[in-house]
């Protein structure tokens, strides 16, 4: 009887070998890119908020981040003589050349140079309020006036109406009528300096243009990073389709030049990195064509070739694993991380 079972156990064995050999070893292995693309900063600044997230899918050419840009607005209202900046441009080159990026004519150009001198003499005219209004007569034009400063027995009227030509010299009075009894002094005409607008940075955006009207806070250049290249884009898109498998910034993040931001799989270069028993090594070469199985896809079958040998293993417990890659399926609907079993010679 003892006889009869160990024939039969050895029978088992014997058909265990022979099946396994028949079925040949096998290796783990997954889907993966061949080509991930890393998305950096071009240039030091702030990321705007955004929403992309690990696992999404993206599409060429798709904002991926945004990188603020540092705003210049303007200090008073006026009319825009001149725009000496244009975009991609150097700010500090072009101070250095002009002595601003833009040049604003003051609303109220004007102004008068006064003084108390010829006032009617009543001490009450002889002291004067910022922000207080004074009438303006200089020979038959009349016109109306604010008191924008005072200094002893020096004002500054800012000429709010009237028609009046530089250095025109023009008596200032207390009262609507100007009698002469309400008369505050007198001064000649001049014009406040035009206004230069600066900044720093590189001009991302120029927002005016000669003769336009502008009122104090209005946007008037976009600036970003001095050490960006000319023409720049604030936007940073997706170069090609895939999948984001890293995210490495979060919205606000300020961010430097070269800053890694993210990670994007190449979907349209798919392959299978395959883990292989250095016991089972000597057996492949590149080009050698192999069978595998998906578990996405049950027990059908598909065929890749062998394109690379990755030379450096990976020991895991008492054996080394070498990455062997795989060409993937055409046609097959098929994402990175799904799992395969590769059928070894």
């Amino acid at each position: 009887m003892k006889t009869k079972l160990s024939v039969f156990v050895a029978l088992i064995l014997c058909l265990t070998l022979i099946s396994a050999c028949a079925l040949g070893a096998t290796a783990n292995a997954s889907i993966v890119a061949s080509e991930t693309i890393k998305i950096t900063a071009p240039f030091a600044g702030t990321l705007r908020p955004f929403n992309l997230t690990a696992g999404e899918s993206v599409t060429a050419g798709d904002v991926l981040f945004e990188i603020d840009t540092i705003p210049v607005y303007a200090k008073q209202a006026g009319t825009v003589a001149a725009v000496l900046a244009s975009e991609g441009d150097d700010a500090d080159g072009v101070i250095s050349r002009y002595g601003a990026l833009a040049v604003i004519e003051p609303e109220l150009a004007l102004y008068i140079d006064a003084d108390t001198g010829d006032a009617y003499d009543d001490d009450d005219n002889r002291y004067l309020h910022a922000g207080e209004t004074l009438y303006l007569k200089c020979n038959s034009e009349k016109g109306k006036g604010r008191v924008v400063s005072v200094s002893g027995k020096k004002y500054v009227v800012e000429i709010l109406e009237g028609s009046y030509d530089v250095d025109d010299t023009v008596r200032c009075f207390r009262e609507s009528s100007m009698p002469y009894d309400s008369e505050t002094g007198r001064g000649k005409v001049k014009r406040y300096q035009d206004v230069s607008v600066s900044g720093t940075g590189r001009v991302a955006k120029v927002h005016v243009q000669p003769g336009d009207k502008v009122a104090a806070g209005d946007l008037l250049f976009e600036m970003i990073d001095a050490q960006s290249e000319k023409g720049a884009s604030c936007q940073i898109q997706a170069p090609v389709s895939g999948a984001v498998t890293l995210m490495q910034a979060g919205s606000g993040a300020q961010v430097y030049r070269g800053m890694l931001l993210c990670e994007i799989a190449d979907l349209s270069t798919l392959e299978l990195s395959a883990e292989v028993d250095e016991l089972d090594l000597a057996g492949i070469r590149v080009g050698d064509v192999l069978s595998y199985t998906l578990d996405a896809y049950g027990e059908q079958t598909f065929t890749g070739t062998v394109t690379e040998i990755r030379p450096v293993g990976t020991a895991r417990q008492n054996a080394t694993y070498f990455d062997v890659r795989i060409t993937a399926a055409p046609g097959a609907n098929i994402l990175p991380g799904m799992n395969a079993t590769v059928t070894l010679p």
